[in-house]
């Protein structure tokens, strides 16, 4: 059996070969740039690249390409790329899009080496636009010439001080003050957005791409780049699609390989429309969330806001990796201190309590009352400025103090207006420099906190405008450091699974045959016979012993208890028989399906129930899912999506993240269950799942009934198909 899922599973080498790394490394620092399409306006996208290159203090030779005029911003400009005598690295095409081909031509006879087209018109806008894109990389990849585009807005090296983007929200700077945060998005609008954002509060950017069609140059081929690049430590990605899924991966691990960190947004995670389904884990696990399975298997944190994710990877950059649960809260108002503090508990974050020397140290500043968290800055003691200190020194030295106890990991500000604005931001640009633990600052004074929020600005120091966009950076960094301990993804572990695969009919299994496929693949299901009559039943049903249930069996009939497929605690033969008889007639009169058979099946009492179940996506491989099971599964909709296969440990770690893990881990008097077989079930179907491959569409094992030391299936459906 080929092992298809490994084929998907990339190794951690570098995506790009020297010529590739070459080729974008000359895009992104180029010495010489051209621009087709300059322009005076700056109402223009070529009048936008030249002021911008030229107002951020581009180094390198800038060369305007415009057949009208002799001069653009008082460099001398040519009618032509050919006409011009010097050496291109980088070529922008601002033209319109029925003249790009030819402007390709064009650069190729002048040895331009990479192109970025910012035009618009192409793929983007259907058939016609997308025959025109086909034929600018046709000509592209003819003269060995990279494309970045198009459709895109540029990119910006904070580092070379190349704006080589017509992004209105250049206009809003006067500088590109560098940093650590690589940005590679897949909306131009979006990255400018980010950038102005980032920028406002307090991120810092290496080198910001936007790829729009990906005609030539992708997501991937950027990702790597930045894992080797010098000036890069953390990358962010804002994904909408994905061309090539093994490229994609391969650059993730290569990231992973080198310690640089990928955090990533993916739109459209919820599926548009309505698709037929077979199993609850076909409709739970979409296209989105094999992505974020994949992805997170190869070290990204996938997250759900772009504006978060720029201020986690700050927080990352300047001071690594959350590693426990404590917040300590400051404000200078009682009421927003307790308002603080009380929002804690929505994102999972706990009020840490500070040690007894930390609680010694801030004698001098509080009175004993107020020696706790939250801090109130506008305690009594505080504001008669305790042994001759200013309010500053006094704000300073408790932030200091505070922030400095070992059981304190993450601090929050929040600005309420008041005398003590200004020495409040000063005090937290000041011990924000000194701690290596994020500080984060909330300004919720408004207009009236302006001058605090100019201070905070120029320590470009991490500002907020609401205390729950700051706990959600928290709790993130915290899933952060949860995710880089799990396991590493597992093996594929060999099974002999083609003596009963090949008795199975393909297509929609009924419960009984995909129970005799999970048990050949090592998990655990309940002792059960089909039964064809009434008869029958009751005969199994003696030699299993009471109490059983007996359970409708047809390939169609998928949620059998909502057409009385279903009886449960069955005491006697009796009984058997008139519980086969009514089934017959409820499953053919509501749902009009006419029953093979029923199962009849061992009743046991479970305390809990799980499903677990496996999709293949054919871009990503097997998935599996895991969550709160039974029939209100698709209602809770409390799950966790993995790429298989998954280890036992790594299984312990998706059950532990459940909303309803308590149910399982102890809640209110009630015993802990035993985690391991839960763990090692669902490690055997994601095993089963791999190697099958994608001859198995669907599978659900819903319920999965947990008992205080074992687990099984209770009722299972599958899709099988035959060998690709």
């Amino acid at each position: 059996m080929s092992d298809t899922h490994s084929a998907l599973t990339p190794a951690a080498s570098p995506l790009l070969d020297a010529t590739a790394r070459a080729s974008l490394r000359l895009l992104l620092n180029p010495d010489s740039i051209a621009v087709i399409g300059a322009s005076e306006d700056s109402g223009k996208f070529g009048g936008r690249v030249i002021e911008y290159l030229l107002k951020f203090g581009y180094r390198g030779r800038l060369i305007p390409i415009n057949p009208r005029v002799a001069t653009v911003r008082g460099l001398q400009a040519y009618p032509s790329i050919r006409s011009q005598p010097h050496r291109i690295d980088v070529a922008v095409i601002a033209a319109p899009a029925r003249y790009v081909a030819d402007a390709i031509d064009e650069c190729a006879q002048s040895a331009v080496r990479a192109c970025v087209l910012i035009t618009a018109e192409f793929a983007e806008v259907g058939d016609e636009g997308a025959r025109r894109q086909a034929q600018v990389v046709e000509r592209a990849r003819a003269h060995g010439i990279r494309l970045l585009g198009p459709n895109c807005l540029g990119y910006v090296n904070t580092h070379g001080k190349i704006a080589l983007s017509p992004s209105l929200s250049l206009s809003a700077l006067d500088t590109i003050e560098p940093g650590g945060v690589g940005l590679v998005s897949q909306s131009g609008a979006l990255m400018g957005s980010l950038i102005a954002m980032g920028t406002d509060i307090g991120v810092r950017f290496s080198t910001c791409v936007s790829v729009g069609n990906q005609a030539d140059l992708e997501l991937a081929d950027f990702i790597d780049y930045m894992a080797d690049d010098a000036t890069t430590r953390l990358i962010c990605l804002y994904v909408e699609g994905v061309p090539s899924p093994r490229r994609f991966l391969q650059a993730l691990a290569h990231a992973r390989a080198r310690g640089k960190r990928v955090l990533m947004v993916k739109s459209g995670r919820t599926e548009s429309g309505v698709r037929a389904v077979k199993s609850h884990t076909a409709s739970m696990a979409g296209s989105y969330a094999a992505l974020r399975a994949a992805s997170e298997a190869h070290g990204a944190l996938v997250m759900d806001d772009v504006f978060d994710m720029l201020a986690v990877a700050e927080c990352l950059k300047r001071h690594g990796p959350l590693t426990a649960n404590g917040v300590a809260v400051f404000s200078a108002s009682g009421g927003a201190g307790a308002s603080l503090v009380d929002s804690l508990s929505d994102y999972g974050l706990s009020l840490a309590s500070l040690t007894e020397g930390s609680i010694r140290e801030l004698a001098p500043w509080l009175p004993q009352t107020h020696r706790h968290l939250p801090v109130d800055f506008g305690v009594a003691r505080l504001s008669r400025q305790a042994d001759g200190a200013s309010p500053f020194g006094a704000i300073e030295a408790v932030l200091r103090i505070v922030m400095a106890d070992p059981n304190v990991h993450a601090g929050v500000v929040m600005l309420t207006t008041g005398s003590m604005m200004a020495p409040i931001a000063q005090a937290v640009a000041a011990v924000g420099r000194l701690v290596d633990k994020p500080l984060l600052f909330v300004n919720a004074a408004g207009r009236a906190g302006a001058q605090a929020q100019a201070i905070i600005n120029a320590a470009a120091h991490l500002s907020f405008k609401t205390s729950h966009d700051a706990f959600r950076v928290i709790a993130t960094l915290l899933r952060d450091f949860d995710q880089r301990g799990s396991p590493a993804p597992a093996a594929r572990r060999e099974l002999s699974l083609e003596p009963v695969v090949k008795t199975l009919p393909q297509g929609l299994l009924n419960e009984h045959d995909t129970k005799r496929l999970l048990a050949a693949a090592g998990i655990p299901v309940t002792r059960e016979r089909l039964a064809r009559d009434a008869d029958e039943a009751a005969r199994i049903a003696l030699e299993i012993g009471f109490p059983v249930v007996l359970k409708a069996q047809a390939p169609s009939l998928s949620h059998k208890s909502d057409s009385g497929g279903v009886a449960l605690d069955l005491r006697s033969e009796q009984a058997v028989r008139e519980a086969y008889r009514a089934i017959a007639f409820a499953v053919e009169s509501r749902a009009g399906i006419t029953i093979e058979g029923c199962l009849v099946q061992e009743m046991i009492e479970a305390q809990a129930e799980i499903i677990v179940g496996t999709r293949w996506d054919e871009q990503f491989g097997a998935l599996v899912l895991v969550g709160s099971g039974g029939i209100y599964v698709e209602l809770l909709r409390d799950i966790r999506v993995a790429a298989a296969p998954i280890s036992a440990n790594a299984a312990i770690g998706l059950l532990r993240s459940l909303k309803s893990a308590p149910i399982l881990t102890g809640f209110r008097g009630r015993p802990a269950l035993a985690l391991e077989p839960i763990a090692q079930a669902i490690e055997a179907i994601s095993q089963l799942a791999t190697n099958l491959g994608p001859r198995l569409r669907e599978l659900d094992a819903n319920p999965l009934l947990v008992m205080p030391q074992r687990v099984v299936v209770a009722d299972a459906r599958a899709v099988l198909q035959g060998a690709p």
